[in-house]
């Protein structure tokens, strides 16, 4: 057969295959079509998710959206990594300008800006009060705001950080002492100074926010309940007493504790210090430094006034843009959320080394994909989280208090001021700073 016989015969059979769908497409309504045309795939709500989790918990993330796309129907969604250093910038910018992701998991602290940007939707009604009551009581207080009306809930937390104290438990008993005084007789009792390089039993940084949960121990207080400072007040023997007790552990000859955090870091990667206190996002460290032996355990409390430090809480929050459209975005990002604090996805984002805001996830579970440390840390963290305080989200505490109480606690540790003359200034300056917004 020739090519122009080929061609005509083609150009025969797709003329007969018109006519016949034109057949099919006039068909009446009791016609019954050989082969009826596929139906349309369903509409489906995207929503695009940034975040800025490292690796490996990145990779626990991605696995708990992927399972929530592939059993929610209808929902997709999106995952698009940050930079931590830009995410909260970004992210105020991008809601300004009409756009950004419809969802975003931020730390608690910039909260505050964010709202009074005008960046966040407010999430109270879209998740039921009986699934937040469901949650750790401090995480939920970093994911709410206070205004004038009260606190008001903008996103819902998934996972949380706070200090505990990490050690290489074959050199300390188990349990650890429980009270200042007898953990650090321990760790000093293990110091070796002599040594070349010399061996610490305790290597600790003095930085604000690794030891300010003391400040409460000692009775010391920044604000009154109603907002006012109460630094240079009732709370005023707390701190003075706070930063003098810092300034004694800087000066032991037989505690490695220092203001400067690369060289506490050092002993501690050289293996040359055997116990530090650090947040729970740090544990992948300590799980390389003490493969087989890290324990983590709860601060232990204050022996002079028998109370117990009340740490910061943070949480990493699930936050919704402001200009979410439609009630179904909005319903679609509320069935994510509560997918998110479900029991399933609670523990695979602990498998990742998170810590897990669901009360009810218990965990004495026995369970073979999670390793014994990680289970007996999360624990320890959970007891420290329940006493903990929420961290404060306002823009007037990270941009305004937060730098004069640095500069209070850096002035005593660097013997520049006393600690009444410090708490005394400190106290002024947040007056004239906050009296003055």
């Amino acid at each position: 057969m020739s090519t122009a016989q080929h061609i005509r015969r083609a150009l025969l059979i797709c003329l007969a295959l018109l006519a016949l769908a034109g057949c099919s497409a006039s068909a009446g309504p009791g016609a019954t079509p050989t082969a009826g045309p596929a139906s349309a795939p369903a509409a489906r709500t995207i929503l695009v998710l940034w975040h800025a989790w490292p690796t490996p918990e990145d990779r626990a993330l991605a696995a708990v959206v992927d399972r929530f796309n592939r059993t929610t129907p209808g929902v997709q969604v999106i995952l698009q990594s940050k930079p931590m250093v830009r995410l909260r910038a970004e992210l105020g910018t991008a809601v300004a300008d009409g756009g950004g992701p419809h969802l975003a998991i931020v730390p608690s602290h910039v909260l505050g800006g964010l709202v009074e940007e005008g960046a966040l939707l407010p999430v109270e009604g879209l998740v039921p009060t009986g699934e937040v009551a469901r949650l750790l009581p401090a995480a939920v207080g970093a994911a709410q705001v206070q205004s004038t009306g009260g606190a008001t809930l903008y996103g819902v937390p998934i996972t949380f950080d706070t200090l505990a104290v990490y050690y290489n438990k074959a050199n300390f008993p188990d349990p650890l002492p429980e009270d200042t005084d007898a953990l650090l007789a321990a760790a000093r009792g293990l110091t070796e100074t002599g040594s070349e390089p010399p061996l610490w039993g305790m290597a600790l940084n003095l930085s604000l926010d690794r030891t300010i949960g003391y400040l409460y121990a000692f009775g010391g207080r920044i604000f009154d309940e109603t907002g006012g400072v109460a630094l240079g007040l009732d709370g005023r023997a707390g701190a003075e007493a706070w930063l003098a007790w810092l300034l004694a552990l800087r000066e032991d000859e037989r505690l490695l504790a220092s203001m400067d955090g690369i060289s506490v870091d050092n002993a501690l990667q050289s293996q040359q210090a055997l116990m530090t206190i650090d947040w729970a996002h740090a544990m992948s460290t300590y799980r390389t430094i003490w493969p087989e032996t890290m324990g983590v355990a709860p601060l232990p409390r204050l022996t002079s006034t028998n109370r117990a430090p009340q740490p910061y809480v943070q949480s990493d929050v699930l936050v919704l843009n402001a200009r979410l459209g439609p009630s179904a975005e909005q319903a679609a990002a509320a069935s994510f959320a509560r997918f998110l604090v479900g029991e399933q996805a609670q523990r695979e984002l602990l498998r990742a080394g998170r810590q897990p805001v669901l009360l009810s996830l218990d965990l004495t579970d026995e369970d073979p994909a999670l390793p014994e440390t990680l289970r007996t840390a999360a624990q320890a963290f959970r007891a420290q989280a329940e006493g903990g305080l929420p961290m404060p989200n306002a823009r007037a505490a990270s941009e305004m208090a937060w730098p004069v109480l640095a500069e209070m606690h850096s002035n005593v540790l660097r013997r520049l001021l006393t600690p009444t003359q410090a708490v005394e200034g400190a106290d002024a300056t947040l007056r004239a700073r906050l009296g003055s917004q």
